[in-house]
């Protein structure tokens, strides 16, 4: 027999009034009001059902749910996965099938002996419940790539953003003109710190339009904030890789995605409204001073590499990136 979310679809008249009676019930227990809205209903039960959910909120949610009493939890436990989920002795859960069956009965039940749910209602209900679960599936894959894509629903910190234009005019593009990073506690790791942030500060100043310094233990390449922004966003495209002496480890971004990167720079700079390409140029130049009045504490460790040449066909690229993601 046919069955949708292992309901038969044939019911009778008095197994309809149980069903929706014990699924209505069973929702206000789930979720502390009778059923509404039939969207809004199904964007609740991402509260439980959630496939990124942490283990314990969810722990906590699930310990906060009344106990079903016991001739509804006998029912329920006859009517089975997924239309109900028992999460403990006397404690039963219910979500997105139990929530279609339940507005596919109040829609097609009108008090007949017998109700048919036909192959059309029933494959309509099954694909709207498949395609609610992909898209929770997806969301993070989807949010992970949107990053990736300079398209997230927050922009990339301006800090963030500075570090790796001071990697970019540096040319740290390889190995040999990598930025080793150390763990700030050291005097190595201070020095390459300083001399990084440097220009990112400056960058981020001007164009978040906010003078106020970071705190000395947000300035760090390893542990720090702006970095794991930027490695968050950029992923291979950002390399930290094991140096094998001093416990330090190789930065750079490689040559290859060079390009991608600037143009993800531009794209994510230009989603700043009150951003312009005026201000841009100052912020850029900003931290190119910024970066050479500190590359002192690279150079006698043989880790500047920046030419001036290079740094202008920089700037030229990256503000014509911005410029065409503002006028596409």
């Amino acid at each position: 027999m046919q069955r949708v979310f292992g309901v038969p679809a044939i019911l009778t008249g008095d197994e309809c009034v149980a069903l929706i009676r014990d699924l209505t019930q069973l929702w206000h227990l789930s979720y502390d009001k009778a059923p509404g809205a039939l969207e809004a209903d199904l964007a609740m039960c991402k509260r439980f059902f959630d496939p990124v959910a942490r283990g314990h909120s969810l722990r906590d949610r699930l310990g906060k749910l009344p106990p079903t009493p016991a001739d509804l939890l006998r029912r329920a436990g006859q009517y089975g996965e997924p239309l109900v989920t028992q999460v403990g002795d006397n404690v039963s859960l219910v979500g997105i099938e139990a929530r279609l069956m339940l507005e596919l009965l109040e829609e097609q039940y009108a008090g007949d002996d017998h109700l048919v749910l036909t192959l059309a209602d029933i494959e309509s209900a099954e694909r709207h419940a498949m395609e609610l679960y992909r898209a929770w599936s997806m969301a993070r894959l989807n949010q992970v790539v949107a990053l990736r894509r300079g398209q997230g629903s927050e922009v990339m910190q301006a800090i963030a953003v500075g570090v790796v234009i001071a990697l970019l005019v540096n040319r740290s593009d390889t190995e040999d003109r990598a930025v080793v990073r150390w763990h700030h506690s050291t005097a190595n790791g201070q020095q390459v710190d300083s001399a990084i942030f440097a220009g990112a500060e400056a960058f981020a100043a001007e164009v978040s339009r906010n003078r106020s310094s970071r705190a000395a233990g947000e300035q760090r390449l390893k542990g720090g904030y702006a970095l794991s922004e930027a490695r968050r966003r950029l992923a291979n495209q950002l390399v930290v890789a094991p140096n094998g002496k001093d416990g330090g480890e190789l930065l750079y971004i490689p040559a290859r995605h060079r390009t991608e990167v600037i143009a993800f720079l531009g794209r994510d700079l230009a989603r700043r409204p009150r951003l312009t390409q005026a201000v841009l140029a100052s912020a850029f130049d900003a931290l190119v001073s910024a970066y050479r009045g500190a590359a002192g504490q690279l150079a006698h460790r043989g880790m500047v590499f920046e030419r001036s040449t290079d740094t202008r066909s920089l700037k030229e690229e990256l503000l014509r990136e911005f410029s065409t993601a503002q006028h596409p």
